[in-house]
C-alpha cells in the first residue's frame, strides 16, 4: 500500500511531462503547416484546435511563432527561418 502512495506523484509528473512534451511537438508541427500557408498564400496567421487545445500561429517577418496553453502555462514556441528554435 505505502509503495503505491510512494509513486502516484512521480506518475502523475511523468504524465504531466508527457502532456507537455506532447504540445510542444504538436505546436512546432503548426508552426512548420503554418509556413507552408505563408509560403503558398501569404496567409500570415491562423489558428487550430487539437484536443482542446487552441494552438495559434503568426508569422513575424523572420520567425513564426505558436502560442498555446500547456498544462501549467500560457506557451510561446518561436521558429525562426534559419531553424532557430526560441522558447
Amino acid at each position: 500500500m505505502l509503495l503505491c502512495v510512494a509513486l502516484l506523484p512521480i506518475s502523475y509528473s511523468m504524465k504531466t511531462n508527457l502532456s507537455n512534451k506532447k504540445l510542444e511537438v504538436i505546436a512546432a508541427e503548426t508552426a512548420y503547416e503554418g509556413l507552408k500557408q505563408y509560403w503558398h498564400s501569404r496567409q500570415q496567421e491562423g489558428s487550430k484546435t487539437i484536443e482542446n487545445v487552441n494552438f495559434h500561429w503568426i508569422f513575424e517577418g523572420q520567425e513564426i511563432c505558436v502560442t498555446f496553453q500547456n498544462t501549467r502555462e500560457i506557451r510561446e514556441k518561436c521558429i525562426q527561418l534559419t531553424g532557430e528554435v526560441n522558447e
